[in-house]
């Protein structure tokens, strides 16, 4: 089991977007839609970021954890609209997409979908 770091977006039950360890490395994690099924299935991509990369992912989830802890979360919206860091690393990634997982969650998270001792299991 692996942690996970961050959970940016959620739906049906599971993380579809964060940031996670992946062999020791960090790695955004991006859950795969099926244009076919109209659905997300349970396979994920993962993207190996460095630690400057990670640090700006980092940056951006303090702001969305100090927004949950105040219980205003549109204060990240409204400050954090733009940055999107996930997205703008993706887009410039030598490494995008790297590998192709499976991946059974557990442990908790808290309010804002904030991991508390949540980690993921990889494999084929």
């Amino acid at each position: 089991m692996e942690k996970v770091i961050t959970i940016h977006n959620w739906y049906d039950g599971r993380p579809l977007l964060g940031l996670a360890y992946f062999n020791k490395t960090a790695c955004i994690y991006e859950r795969i839609f099926d244009s076919a099924k109209d659905d997300y299935i349970d396979e994920y991509y993962l993207t190996p970021v460095n630690d400057y990369e990670k640090n700006q992912i980092m940056l951006e989830w303090q702001d969305w954890c100090n927004a949950v802890s105040i219980g205003n979360p549109d204060v990240f919206y409204k400050t954090c609209l733009n940055k999107d860091s996930i997205s703008k690393i993706l887009d410039n990634s030598d490494f995008r997409r790297k590998y192709r997982k499976k991946a059974k969650f557990s442990g908790h998270f808290d309010d804002g979908y904030v991991p508390v001792d949540y980690s993921a299991e990889w494999y084929d």
